[in-house]
C-alpha cells in the first residue's frame, strides 16, 4: 500500500512538474539589438530595440534609394507587459514627422504585431539584422 502511495505522488509530481514548466514565448526584451526590416512602398525602414543605461528606445531608420539611412527617429519606449510596449515621444531625430505616430510592438503566438495608429501590421517572419 504504502509503495503505491509514493508511486502515485512520484507521478503527480511529475505531471505537476511538467505543465508548470517555465513560459518559453518570445519577450519583446528577446529582440534586444535586432534591427526589424519593414518594406514598404518606398526603400523601406527599420526598427531596433536598444538599450541605453537603463533607459529603452526604439531606433527607426528610413532608408532611401542609393543612399542606406535618410533618416533616423529614436522613440522613448513603455513596456506594458513582457510582451507588449508602445512609443511615440520622439526623443531625437533629424526627420520631421508632421502628425502624431503612434506605435504599439507586440509578441504574439509566432508573429511580431506592429500597430501603426492603430493599424496592424503583422510580421510573420522578421529580417533581423544583427547589430553589433
Amino acid at each position: 500500500m504504502n509503495s503505491k502511495f509514493i508511486i502515485f505522488f512520484f507521478f503527480t509530481f511529475l505531471f505537476l512538474s511538467s505543465s508548470i514548466a517555465q513560459d518559453k514565448s518570445q519577450k519583446i526584451i528577446d529582440f534586444l539589438n535586432q534591427e526589424i526590416i519593414i518594406n514598404d512602398t518606398f526603400s523601406g525602414q527599420s526598427i531596433t530595440l536598444i538599450k541605453e543605461n537603463n533607459d529603452y528606445f526604439i531606433m527607426r531608420k528610413f532608408y532611401g534609394s542609393g543612399v542606406p539611412v535618410i533618416g533616423k527617429l529614436k522613440y522613448r519606449v513603455n513596456f506594458t507587459s513582457d510582451y507588449q510596449i508602445t512609443f511615440s515621444d520622439i526623443v531625437e531625430g533629424n526627420k520631421v514627422i508632421k502628425n502624431k505616430e503612434e506605435f504599439l510592438l507586440n509578441v504574439e503566438e509566432k508573429v511580431l504585431a506592429l500597430y501603426f495608429n492603430d493599424l496592424k501590421i503583422v510580421i510573420l517572419e522578421p529580417i533581423f539584422l544583427i547589430n553589433e
